[in-house]
This record gives structure tokens, C-alpha cells and sequence, in this order.
């Protein structure tokens, strides 16, 4: 259903939007409860993401109504749920003949954009929910307190004769995976809120969205459960940091992952509710996106090459298991590339994007790439 400058909004509108709404919220609740790949990735840390979507959706069926009388937002008039509907009952209109069919079979844009929507909003929401809830936030008061030990720690360390810069390489090594954490806390709380959100007030309505199969599949698959697949094909190593023997060169890779997931963690907050994968809701020119068009993949690029290539050259392993893990790392940077690069291609289609493109000239590496 579209709407132009004149139409206003009536009742009726507002009736069949949020009945269309919460018939397919309550589907997506109902196959989320059930679904395997979902179930199997809860932890016991008391949260239940089923609990806490339900919570939602009873809020959406309670507080929907009143927001709709107050505000009588005209965007119903647009309704991606009404959208949804309208393609599924062209597929089951009676009578209909062959000619009607095959025109159609296949969804219009509009309706592309609708079902791409709510499958980004579903996928990537309860994603980073359930990894939030079940995996960082219950852990959030551990890690500040391990942080400050070991900061005492390290004083001691320095104060015990041990010099500066051997203060700071213990502290590096042993806080490393906590200072990960807790920028991944941060960066999963931004992308909740832009996943779970579209409001004028933050300015992240979705413009348009990536409905081509390249761009969709290079981007779910860096995603569980797609990565149960991807992993088949670029397995790595089960490893971590700590293996590597040398405390400096294991204090430096420290440093760089930390650097790189905190440059992660501010490519995200600067894009703030307009961040998310697969979708054009605005252009953001500010620092860092001033420097590189992709920051966030240029340092989840370089958050890869810290974690795998010095672990496995300094490894026992053999040439050919090296040159595997080589080529599996290769594997997963060619990936981010390809997710740059259909990215790109649904974004150029914005004026604004177009003009983004000619100043910010460097998708990964200033002046270089």
C-alpha cells in the first residue's frame, strides 16, 4: 500500500497494519521458540531470549494501539506487514488464470524490500540479542573487576623493580581477551538497538535494502549458524593468543586485537541506529568513515590476520597444514572484500552515497586500497 503527500491515515489503516503486524511478529516468536539453530545456542546464564522477545512482542500487542491514537503515524500507510500479506494473496487468489500467475509469481520490488526486512530485522536481532544476553552482558561485572585487579596487579609489577614497559606487556597479556569483551559488549548493544528500532527520532528509517544473492550470501555468512558451513571451508584454528611463547610478540598481538576491535566497536557507535547489515539508512561522513569507507571491515580484516597467521607460522604444523591455513585466512579476508563490494553496490544507487564515494576515495587502506 503507498501513500503520497495527500493521504492521511484511517483507522481502518491503523486496524490492518497492526493486525497484519502481529500475526507475523507471533509467527517469527512461534518458529523462533522452536527452531533448533536457535535453541542450541542458548547457555545457561539465566537469560531466555525466548522469554525476552515474548516480553516484546506482548508489548507491541499492548502499547501499539495507544501509540497509533496518539501519534496516528502516516508511515502505516506504507506497511511492510500489509505489503507481505498482499504478495501471499496474490499466490493464493482463486480462479486466477495462467497469465495472472505468471505475472505474479515473483514479488515486486517493494515487496523484496519488505521480506528483506523483516528477515535483517529477525536474523541480525535476535543474533546479537541472544549473543548480548547469553554470552557478554552476564559477564560485564567480572570483567571490570578482572580489569582492575589486574591493574593493580601490573603496579605492583612496576613498583616490584620490574620496569615500565614489562608492567604494561603483563597487564596486555593478561586483560587482552577482557578488553575484547568489552568492546564487543558495546558494539552488540548499538547493533541490538538499531536492529530492534526504526524511528524518526534516531533517524535510521531503512531506505532500501540488498535483495541481490551475492550480497545477501556474502554476508550471512559470517553469521551462526551460516558459519557451521563457512568453518567447513575456512577452518582456521581452535586456537587463541596464548600458544604464542614470545611475551613481547604475544603482548603486541594483544595490543593490535585490542586496537582492532576498539576500532570496530567506534565504526559502529558512529554509525549509531543506523548501523546493520544489508540496508541504506543514510550515509554517514563523519570520523572514521572520513578516512576509509569501511572501517569496521578493515579492522575485523585486521582483527583475522592478528588471530591466525602468527599463530599458525610460529606453530609445529606442517607446509601443507600451513599453506591450508593460509589459504582459509585468504578465505575469510576475500570475504569481507565481497561484502565491501556488494555493499557498494546497493549503496551507489544513493546520490548521497555517490557523492560519499568521490571525497572518501579508500575502502580499507588510506591512500593505498
Amino acid at each position: 500500500m503507498e501513500g503520497n503527500n495527500t493521504e492521511k491515515a484511517r483507522t481502518v489503516d491503523f486496524i490492518r497494519h497492526y493486525l497484519a503486524s502481529a500475526f507475523i511478529y507471533g509467527t517469527i516468536l512461534i518458529f523462533m521458540a522452536f527452531c533448533p539453530a536457535y535453541v542450541d545456542t542458548l547457555e545457561d546464564t539465566g537469560f531466555d531470549y525466548t522469554t525476552f522477545f515474548t516480553i516484546y512482542f506482548v508489548g507491541y500487542l499492548v502499547l501499539a494501539p495507544l501509540f497509533y491514537a496518539l501519534f496516528k503515524p502516516q508511515t502505516v500507510l506504507q506497511s511492510r506487514s500489509l505489503t507481505i500479506f498482499g504478495y501471499f494473496a496474490r499466490q493464493f487468489r482463486r480462479n486466477q488464470s495462467t497469465e495472472y500467475f505468471l505475472q505474479n509469481l515473483s514479488p515486486t520490488e517493494e515487496e523484496k524490500n519488505a521480506f528483506m526486512i523483516l528477515f535483517i530485522q529477525t536474523f541480525f536481532g535476535i543474533y546479537s540479542i541472544n549473543l548480548l544476553c547469553n554470552s557478554y552482558l552476564p559477564s560485564l561485572g567480572y570483567n571490570l573487576d578482572f580489569l582492575k585487579v589486574m591493574f593493580s596487579d601490573a603496579m605492583t609489577y612496576i613498583s616490584g623493580g620490574n620496569g615500565i614497559m614489562a608492567g604494561i606487556m603483563q597487564f596486555l597479556i593478561d586483560t587482552g581477551d577482557m578488553w575484547i569483551r568489552l568492546t564487543t559488549t558495546i558494539t552488540l548493544i548499538v547493533l541490538s538497538l538499531s536492529y530492534l528500532t526504526e524511528l524518526d527520532i534516531f533517524k535510521n528509517r531503512i531506505k532500501s535494502t540488498d535483495t541481490t544473492p551475492l550480497g545477501i550470501i556474502s554476508c550471512i555468512a559470517c553469521y551462526y549458524p551460516v558459519t557451521i558451513l563457512t568453518d567447513k571451508f575456512l577452518h582456521i584454528t581452535d586456537q587463541s593468543l596464548l600458544p604464542v611463547n614470545n611475551t613481547v610478540l604475544l603482548a603486541i598481538l594483544n595490543l593490535l586485537a585490542i586496537i582492532a576491535n576498539i576500532g570496530i566497536m567506534i565504526a559502529v557507535i558512529r554509525l549509531g541506529a543506523k548501523s546493520g547489515n544489508l540496508t541504506n539508512r543514510g550515509i554517514v561522513t563523519g570520523f572514521p568513515y572520513n578516512i576509509v569507507r569501511h572501517p569496521d571491515y578493515a579492522m575485523q580484516i585486521l582483527y583475522i590476520i592478528i588471530t591466525t597467521i602468527p599463530l599458525y607460522m610460529l606453530s609445529n604444523a606442517g607446509k601443507f597444514d600451513k599453506t591450508v591455513m593460509t589459504v582459509a585466512t585468504l578465505g575469510w579476508i576475500l570475504l569481507y572484500l565481497f561484502r565491501a563490494i556488494t555493499e557498494e553496490r546497493h549503496l551507489i544507487k544513493d546520490p548521497d552515497y555517490q557523492k560519499y564515494v568521490e571525497k572518501v576515495k579508500y575502502r580499507f587502506i588510506p591512500k593505498l586500497f
